[in-house]
């Protein structure tokens, strides 16, 4: 004798779309989030600039092209700028290969990231001739530097101090790098895969 398959209780179905929307509202929530965040942090990076580059790619001198983070038009120049969102306390120094995070559940290292950004600064370099550039690595608030800051690393909320503030209502008065920044613009591509 064949046994009839079990019936589905009737309120399983209700609870597991109930259980579907939850998860499916969590989920928005946590991309908007993530979204705001980024949001604000290209703000707080934008505030110093009058125009601004993000996620593009420029002739390296080689043949070939190199990825910039951000390139901002500013009023000492161009600034080269690499966000990282490295949580925990980060210890490197000039001359270490690798630095150092440790955070609350985790210690872990990463190469020294001076070495890219002076990459970047160079290729920069090269198209913009006696124009300054310099570069900066910004670290987001997650990060703490218990020991002290290597050369050219700053924290987002640091970067107002080193770099002010621009008024952008009051139109570019960096007139003397206009040229440069529009050669900079067209030699520029987007990256496909940021």
């Amino acid at each position: 004798m064949q046994q009839l398959p079990e019936q589905i209780p009737f309120w399983a179905i209700p609870a597991a779309i109930v259980a579907a929307v939850i998860a499916l509202i969590v989920w928005i929530y946590v991309l908007i989030r993530a979204y705001r965040y980024r949001k604000g942090l290209d703000a707080a990076i934008a505030n110093v600039a009058y125009e601004m580059l993000k996620n593009v790619l420029i002739p390296n001198g080689n043949g070939g092209q190199i990825h910039v983070h951000y390139l901002l038009l500013t009023q000492r120049g161009l600034l080269v700028a690499d966000l990282l969102d490295r949580p925990g306390a980060i210890f490197g120094g000039d001359q270490m290969l690798e630095w150092t995070a440790i955070g609350k559940k985790q210690r872990y290292t990463f190469p020294n990231p001076q070495h890219a950004l002076y990459d970047r600064m160079a290729a920069v370099r090269l198209l913009t001739g006696e124009v300054p550039v310099e570069g900066r690595l910004l670290f987001t608030l997650k990060s703490d530097f218990p020991k002290g800051k290597p050369r050219n690393v700053l924290r987002i909320d640091d970067l107002t101090d080193d770099f002010p503030a621009v008024d952008k209502a009051r139109g570019n008065i960096t007139a003397a790098f206009g040229d440069v920044w529009a050669n900079v613009k067209r030699h520029a591509e987007a990256n496909p895969i940021s």
